[in-house]
This record gives C-alpha cells, sequence and structure tokens, in this order.
C-alpha cells in the first residue's frame, strides 16, 4: 500500500496580531504551527487536515475575543454550526481544505505589512507512482487567489507543443 504525503509550506510568517482567535483555532489544527515573538509559521508535514474539530465553548471564547466581520470561517460557522457552537460538544468542521486559502486571504486582508502569502506544496508517495508526485503553487493576495499544479502546468505544455506542431511521428 502506497502512502501519499503533502508536505506544504506557508511563506512569509505571519504577524499574530492580524490573526483572530477563531482564526488561530482553525489553523493550528489545519497546518502545524510555530508561534514565536508574536508571529506564526504555518507548515506540515504531510499535507492539510482537511477535518477540524471544535470545542464549542472555546469558538464562543474566540468569537467574543474580538471583532470578526471580517472572517470568512466566522460567517461559515454561523451559517452552519449555530447549534453546535451553542451547544456542550465537539463538533467538526469537514472540507477545511477548501476553507483554509480564504481564511488566509482574510488575514492578508487585515494584515497591512502582509502584501501577499504563498502555499508550496510537494505531492510524494512512499511508492514510486506516477500519481504520487507534483506539487502546487498558490498566492494569495487581498483580491485573488491563484493557484496552479504541475498536472495543469503539464496541460498547458502539451497545449502548447500541439499548437506549435512539436509533435510528429516519424519524421527523422
Amino acid at each position: 500500500m502506497a502512502d501519499y504525503y503533502t508536505p506544504t509550506v506557508v511563506d512569509p510568517v505571519i504577524p499574530v496580531s492580524a490573526i483572530l482567535p477563531i482564526e488561530a483555532m482553525f489553523l493550528s489544527q489545519v497546518f502545524d504551527e510555530d508561534v514565536e515573538n508574536g508571529i506564526a509559521y504555518y507548515f506540515s508535514e504531510d499535507g492539510a487536515s482537511d477535518l477540524i474539530f471544535f470545542d464549542p465553548k472555546e469558538v464562543r471564547e474566540a468569537l467574543d475575543a474580538t471583532d470578526h466581520a471580517s472572517s470568512r470561517l466566522v460567517a461559515k460557522l454561523r451559517d452552519e454550526h449555530t447549534d453546535a457552537i451553542q451547544g456542550d460538544e465537539e463538533f467538526e468542521l469537514d472540507m477545511a481544505g477548501d476553507l483554509w486559502p480564504d481564511v488566509l486571504q482574510d488575514i492578508v486582508r487585515r494584515a497591512p505589512d502582509l502584501q501577499d502569502l504563498t502555499v508550496t506544496m510537494a505531492f510524494t508517495c512512499s511508492k514510486m507512482r506516477p500519481d504520487g508526485f507534483g506539487g502546487l503553487a498558490m498566492l494569495i493576495t487581498s483580491s485573488t487567489i491563484r493557484s496552479e499544479s504541475t498536472h495543469t502546468l503539464f496541460d498547458r505544455f502539451y497545449k502548447d507543443a500541439r499548437a506549435n506542431g512539436e509533435f510528429s511521428h516519424g519524421d527523422s
């Protein structure tokens, strides 16, 4: 059986002051984190987590701690998990992989000294399988999230090569 990994790095480091408490709770479960001297570094050796668990009491405290009008995470929690937030039992937030780029973008939007964030992912596998290798690059600015994988890059290469007549068989 092959094991697939997605080592991930978010760069540059982020001022903790730009991260809302609820976002800090979320990001610390999506990624590994090192917080030191007022900055947070997010990374993962295996890949970002898609399944996040929240303690409702901690969520309520985090939501009460600051203004969070600019957070799509807060909007999602309030829209989809209102009852769970008011309850006493831990609840899960599935598909965090679809949400963490938005959370990072919200941070970029609020942080005056942060122009952008980049996310670099390597796709690796414990066995030499063609589908187990590659990568993804993401650029997050206040207005746009751009990403491209090596697979889409190869698709573009092939399209360009065909358009340029670079593929021919039997020519010598």
